[in-house]
């Protein structure tokens, strides 16, 4: 199986930030300690109170396309790297913009975003099959760069909702109880776990959402939905996905003058729910309730 997943990564693109920049600058990270912080306070919150240990690794982000979801996702990053962890990103659905992630990282440090993004790895996988052969080769990356701690970013599961089922079409599968487009997600929520297990790490997916119904045999109906402005969505994970989560974040967006506010809903817990503001000048949170 590793051989196969190996001869599916020749197949995707793989640099680091600091490559897309243009520099060529080297830097070894340190083994960070204590809890990982994300810069958003809804979530460094619910982070606090779960133990380190935590079989669990992680955190979603779900929301409509324009709900602040990769720009959560950028503030992220730029906090992440103000510490000596690494980030593992990966662009599944292309959209990774490197201005914006660079001027997040300026207004959150007073250092050089280049320094920042030499912390930061990026890999563009096209179809979900492509994201489980690079995660199932992230630690293999990770040793040979002396990497000591790391976070992983997916920006975004179910953007590719289409093409993971046109590829999983062509896929034999000896269990006929399942169809193959199933066993490829749920590969995936594998592959994840154990990639984070093993690099003692802490994971944050973003995931769009899709309208309800998706086969009208209803064989492939799934268990989770969203309700968002009083309409019905769905996601495009298997339930065993809900084993893996740590955290989930519904998050909701409202113009709010030249600002956008998102509400970061937690759905595992019963929480206060979270608000920020994204616009020109960035990420901002608010203790506004």
């Amino acid at each position: 199986m590793l051989s196969e997943l190996e001869k599916l990564l020749s197949q995707v693109e793989s640099e680091t930030g600091r490559e897309l920049a243009g520099s060529v600058a080297s830097e070894q990270a340190e083994l960070g300690s204590g809890h990982i912080r994300t810069g958003i306070d809804a979530i460094d919150a619910d982070l606090s109170t779960v133990p380190r240990s935590y079989a669990r690794r992680v955190i979603e982000l779900v929301g409509l396309p324009g709900s602040g979801k990769t720009q959560s996702l950028y503030h992220i990053c730029a906090t992440v790297t103000t510490t000596p962890t690494h980030i593992l990103y990966f662009n599944v659905d292309g959209k990774l913009d490197l201005r914006k992630l660079s001027q997040a990282i300026d207004r959150h440090s007073s250092a050089s975003s280049k320094e920042a993004l030499k912390r930061i790895h990026v890999f563009s996988p096209h179809s979900t099959l492509e994201l489980v052969a690079s995660l199932a080769m992230a630690p293999k990356y990770v040793k040979e760069r002396q990497i000591s701690s790391c976070v992983i970013v997916i920006d975004s599961v179910g953007g590719n909702y289409w093409i993971d089922r046109k590829e999983a079409a062509c896929l034999r599968l000896k269990i006929k109880r399942a169809t193959a487009w199933f066993r490829l997600q749920q590969l995936f929520v594998d592959t994840l776990q154990t990639v984070c297990q093993r690099l003692d790490c802490l994971a944050v997916v973003a995931h769009t959402l899709l309208l309800t119904g998706f086969d009208s045999t209803g064989k492939e109906q799934l268990e989770r939905s969203f309700m968002v402005n009083n309409r019905e969505y769905r996601d495009s994970m298997i339930p065993r996905w809900q084993t893996v989560l740590l955290a989930s974040y519904l998050l909701e967006a409202a113009a709010c003058q030249e600002t956008t506010r998102v509400l970061f809903r937690n759905r595992q817990r019963s929480t206060a729910d979270g608000h920020a503001f994204v616009g020109p000048s960035g990420f901002r949170n608010t203790k506004e309730s």
